[in-house]
């Protein structure tokens, strides 16, 4: 039996970010770091005032997601079936061997399946939501705890092409036969192969990001003006708006500078951020259409969502 995945509500977000907080220019050595990685750009136009250290060990604050994501929910801690956790590839090598025990055992999963999303950089999390809804078509299944998680020890590591990495854990809920916040009407992932070896280009990257958004558009019956707004990465801005009007993604249909400002690029955690971040500002509206969108090298990943709150 396969059960109807439409009817599967993605609600109750909660962000746990790291603790400490701190401004790029204090990391030893930051301007040639940046002027190294990111080929002469100037990093005050990026956008990225502070940036979240998490100070404790990584597990603690995906637990606090969670138990919030919990608490807002509802749902109880036997409640839930699967834990579906993603990760870029450098924060995936740094998780301890009995992460998901250690996870599992703090919150009294006593009976929940954990699931890990990796290999696809920033985009994970992306597959990862696509995962959970999936797991629906099992008929018995209830509750899907989703969470993406990224972070970097060293200050240093945290400086990238185009990108101030901060630490974050966000998680959701996804439940059946509940209208959540939003549920999923599309989803798309397409591979840049001049990407995953180094030699992009505007050309390789204009290529892939349009694959994706037609395949996402396709699938949810939508047309790319129906886009109420895009839950975009969290990227140097310029480059980030450039690229965004290079597929027909309209720059201010954009959310993404104000936590860009705040907390830096949190990797596959950026579209959460902001979906939780547009929510309070503004509300996502019933029946509105939003795109979740993220970006590496060799990836580029989207979903529509579309607002079922009242």
């Amino acid at each position: 039996m396969i059960s109807d995945l439409d009817n599967v509500g993605i609600g109750s977000f909660a962000c746990a970010f790291g603790d400490l907080e701190n401004k790029p220019e204090n990391i030893p050595d930051f301007d040639d770091l940046w002027q190294t990685v990111s080929f002469g750009t100037d990093f005050t136009e990026m956008g990225c005032t502070t940036y979240r250290k998490m100070s404790g060990p990584v597990q603690d604050y995906v637990v606090d997601a969670v138990r919030r994501t919990l608490r807002d929910s509802g749902a109880g801690a036997a409640d839930i079936d699967h834990l579906v956790i993603a990760t870029s590839d450098p924060a995936l090598a740094l998780l301890p061997s009995d992460f998901a025990e250690r996870v599992l055992i703090a919150l009294g999963l006593d009976d929940c399946v954990p699931h890990l999303m990796s290999y696809q950089r920033c985009c994970s999390s992306l597959t990862a939501l696509r995962h959970s809804r999936d797991l629906f078509a099992d008929p018995d299944v209830t509750h899907v705890v989703m969470v993406a998680l990224d972070f970097v020890p060293v200050d240093r590591d945290r400086i990238l092409p185009y990108a101030v990495f901060g630490d974050a854990a966000v998680s959701c809920m996804l439940t059946r036969n509940d209208p959540g916040l939003v549920r999923m009407s599309g989803s798309a992932i397409k591979v840049d192969p001049e990407g995953l070896r180094g030699r992009d280009t505007f050309a390789s990257r204009k290529t892939v990001a349009d694959r994706a958004l037609a395949a996402v558009l396709r699938d949810g019956g939508r047309e790319l003006g129906q886009v109420t707004k895009v839950f975009a990465a969290n990227l140097h801005k310029p480059l980030t708006m450039f690229n965004a009007s290079a597929v027909g993604l309209s720059p201010d249909r954009l959310h993404f500078a104000e936590t860009l400002s705040a907390y830096g690029h949190c990797g596959n955690a950026d579209w959460m951020i902001n979906l939780v971040d547009y929510h309070d500002r503004v509300g996502i509206r019933s029946g509105q259409t939003y795109l979740a969108q993220s970006l590496a090298p060799g990836f580029y990943a989207c979903a529509l969502l579309e607002g079922t709150a009242s």
